[in-house]
């Protein structure tokens, strides 16, 4: 009998990528960032490759970011038939182009107010001054 037999493992980017699904952080993010195009992988997913690739790939240069994903399965954590090869730096930057047009605060914040909307956080009283900050040393 010839067995194929691969193992990965996956270590804490399972954890994150499946933190990730069951959030439904894609979700929100296809909904106020539609992909437009028909043969890009959408936008939550790379998004989701760049949240794995900055817990430790962080300081290389973005033509690099398949790199990172040669030795982890991509198929299980971003999806069926995704590959290195398809985050690609022109893929990534188009993400990175399409958040800053949406705004990166307002993405962020509509990701925040989605968790918070699927838990009890106790958000009665929010404040939050950004007009100060305070500068120590020399």
């Amino acid at each position: 009998m010839d067995l194929d037999i691969q193992s990965y493992s996956l270590g804490h980017h399972g954890i994150v990528a499946g933190i990730f699904d069951v959030l439904k952080i894609g979700e929100v993010i296809d909904g106020i960032m539609p992909k437009r195009g028909s043969k890009n992988l959408p936008h939550s997913t790379i998004i989701k490759a760049m949240i794995l690739n900055g817990l430790g790939f962080t300081h290389q240069r973005l033509y690099l970011f398949p790199n990172y994903f040669m030795t982890i399965p991509t198929e299980k954590l971003l999806g069926e038939g995704i590959g290195p090869s398809d985050l690609n730096d022109d893929v990534v930057g188009r993400t990175l182009d399409a958040i800053y047009r949406y705004g990166a605060t307002d993405l962020v914040n509509q990701i925040a107010l989605h968790v918070m909307g699927q838990f009890s956080l106790g958000t009665q009283l929010i404040h939050v001054d950004t007009t100060d900050f305070s500068l120590y040393g020399r």
